[in-house]
């Protein structure tokens, strides 16, 4: 069994809404505060901010159309169906949406209560409230804060690594068709993590604000957009390869060396871009536009003399197709890696403090 970061603060939180009541004398609102510290822990900071502005003002909301409620209509379990469906109309006309069901739940338990004058009862409830969303808020922000940054980078170096083999693999005719459908979707979930990453870190973090300055972290976020676009490419030319492997197992010998010495280069660029955004590798290095450029027209002359050979043409345009696509992925392969290396190194010039640094996780 594993404990993360995030279960492990959804536990301190818990602990110190549940103490904070005690601690105070308004024991009445202890569960209250513990299930609003869970339903308030957010996956980045930013968003626990939000939370306990959004949290607050429900709960707030929520208190006076049960106090409202109770002295006007009582509390039988028709007039608490009628304050819900109230609240709930309240809270979608002020875009709160997203906190209804904790004051939903705040309303309900308040206008159960019995143990006390409603008014007062609904006031030690509400602030219940706000303690369990304040030690959420607190706990996410001071422990452990989530570097979203050091979980994309990792995740990105290890998709890379893994299309890496794959367009080897593919390359050299080792690959085993019917498994690779499976890989292909194990790579798509995780570039769908990266992007789940990158809309956290896009969310912000409180503390990076602190740290380095809001330009410094636009221009981060820029980055590792193109990262994972860069990847999106990646996985789209192993992609092809795996569509087109009767078209690609019948080009000719000179082609496929050319196609293989052209994707080395290009995969030993996308690791070395890594190992300079990492710092390991100078921002003015990385050259691998100039480097063999007279094969690279190469390259495209024998492409394009392949896709028009008559052989295709006079069955259909599909196999010519194909042989385009495998061009057209690897082109897009290596603008995406150009555009990529000018970011990096522009940010390493500019932007060249420790916070730049991803560490290792390992």
């Amino acid at each position: 069994m594993k404990i993360g970061a995030r279960t492990f603060k959804s536990g301190l939180a818990v602990f110190l809404a549940l103490s904070i009541p005690t601690l105070l004398n308004i024991s009445e609102g202890v569960p209250l505060a513990g299930i609003s510290a869970v339903v308030s822990m957010q996956p980045s900071v930013k968003k626990s901010f939000q939370t306990l502005k959004d949290r607050i003002l429900a709960n707030v909301i929520g208190g006076i159309v049960a106090v409202m409620t109770v002295l006007a209509l009582g509390n039988s379990y028709i007039m608490i169906g009628v304050a819900s469906a109230i609240l709930i109309a309240i809270l979608h006309q002020v875009k709160l949406n997203n906190v209804i069901v904790s004051s939903v739940i705040t309303l309900i338990i308040i206008m159960m209560s019995t143990d006390g004058p409603i008014f007062m009862s609904a006031t030690i409830r509400v602030l219940a409230t706000i303690i369990g969303v304040f030690s959420a808020f607190i706990v996410n922000g001071a422990f452990l804060p989530p570097k979203y940054d050091d979980k994309l980078f990792q995740l990105n170096n290890q998709v890379t690594d893994d299309l890496a083999r794959f367009i080897r693999a593919s390359l050299r005719k080792n690959i085993q068709y019917p498994m690779m459908r499976k890989d292909l979707k194990n790579l798509e979930d995780s570039i769908s993590k990266m992007k789940v990453y990158l809309g956290h870190l896009i969310d912000g973090d409180l503390t990076k604000y602190f740290r380095s300055s809001e330009y410094s972290l636009a221009r981060t976020i820029v980055v590792y957009r193109q990262f994972i676009r860069t990847t999106e490419t990646a996985y789209h030319l192993v992609r092809t390869l795996h569509q087109a492997e009767n078209v690609y197992n019948h080009f000719p010998q000179e082609l496929r060396h050319l196609l293989i010495d052209r994707l080395e280069t290009l995969m030993s660029a996308h690791q070395q871009i890594i190992l300079k955004w990492n710092g390991r590798v100078l921002p003015e290095e990385v050259n691998f536009i100039t480097h063999k450029a007279t094969l690279r027209k190469s390259f495209m002359d024998s492409f394009f003399n392949e896709a028009n050979l008559e052989s295709y043409l006079e069955n259909d345009y599909g196999q010519s197709n194909a042989v385009i696509h495998i061009m057209s992925s690897v082109l897009d392969y290596e603008e995406s890696l150009q555009h990529l290396n000018k970011l990096v190194s522009s940010f390493k010039k500019n932007h060249n403090e420790a916070d730049s640094e991803i560490k290792d996780l390992h």
